[in-house]
Formats: C-alpha cells, sequence, structure tokens
C-alpha cells in the first residue's frame, strides 16, 4: 500500500514538472518592469484613537502619524514592516453582521481579512485571550499551517497564521 501512494505521489509530481516545464514563457509585453512591496491595509472603524490603543495593546503596533481632514480622521500604525491605516469617517455605516464571522464573509467578493504571520498560532492566541481579545476561529491546526482568526475592537477579522518546517 505504501509503495502504491508512493508511485501515485511519484507520478503526480513528475506530471507537474512537466507541464510546468513545457508551459509556455511570458510574452515580453507581459513582465513589468518596476518593482512592488505591499506597505499597508486600510481597516474603516468607528473611533480611530480605541482602534489604535487596541492594535497597541494586543498587537504591538505604534503611531506613525495621525491626521485629520474634511470629517475624516486617519492614524497610521505599524509594527515592523507591517503597516495599518485606521480611518474613521463621520456617518460611515457600522460593520454588518456577517462580517464578523470570517467563514461568512469570505462568501462575499472583495478583499475577507489580512493575516499576520506568527511563530506560534497557540501561543498568540493563549496571549491574546489573557489580553480580552475576541477569538472569532479558534486554531484549525493542519500538517502544514495553523491558522486562527481574532476581532478587533471594531469587529474586523483578521488571521493569524503559522507556517510549520515540512
Amino acid at each position: 500500500m505504501k509503495k502504491e501512494i508512493c508511485g501515485i505521489a511519484f507520478i503526480f509530481v513528475m506530471a507537474f514538472v512537466l507541464a510546468s516545464s513545457s508551459a509556455p514563457m511570458p510574452a515580453q509585453e507581459d513582465k513589468v518592469g518596476f518593482e512592488i512591496s505591499h506597505h499597508h491595509v486600510g481597516i474603516s472603524v468607528p473611533n480611530v484613537e480605541e482602534s489604535i490603543a487596541w492594535y497597541h495593546k494586543m498587537l504591538g503596533f505604534e503611531v506613525v502619524t495621525r491626521m485629520k481632514q474634511q470629517g475624516m480622521t486617519v492614524g497610521h500604525i505599524r509594527r515592523g514592516n507591517c503597516y495599518i491605516e485606521l480611518f474613521q469617517v463621520e456617518g460611515a455605516k457600522p460593520l454588518p453582521e456577517y462580517r464578523r464571522d470570517p467563514s461568512a464573509d469570505l462568501r462575499v467578493h472583495g478583499l475577507a481579512h489580512m493575516a499576520f504571520q506568527v511563530a506560534d498560532v497557540q501561543a498568540a492566541i493563549k496571549e491574546l485571550k489573557a489580553k480580552g481579545a475576541e477569538i472569532a476561529m479558534n486554531p484549525v491546526d493542519t500538517p502544514g499551517v495553523a491558522f486562527a482568526f481574532v476581532r478587533d475592537n471594531a469587529g474586523n477579522c483578521f488571521e493569524l497564521i503559522q507556517y510549520k518546517k515540512q
């Protein structure tokens, strides 16, 4: 049985290698002539100052800048190379209830969540629970990754993900 599984896996891997090596090369016009790197994600919140305090307490983010302009308050926060733009807009609609459930939110097109990579999901969730964070989805452990979802103080979900060495 083990030999059959190994044989099937070998055939699958070889078929993938052959298929990918025979894939056509991208045309010259498909190449991009500039570099990009991720900078930030923007999150609409009901109260910027409360959200800044929450992200500082729970995840260690620090304020980069604050701005006020035409009915909007903005706070840029940072931890390492992770930036978040929190914005509070006068008259904004509250977060719809279904967006508080990470599984239901995946059933709607658009940006579903952001994720932070951690070394140990279980330890991170334990610490966040002790600080009073709301866990939207308890840790899920698979052979390759472990992940969990947390809600911020405004109900927005984000993922914590741990990639395991294989």
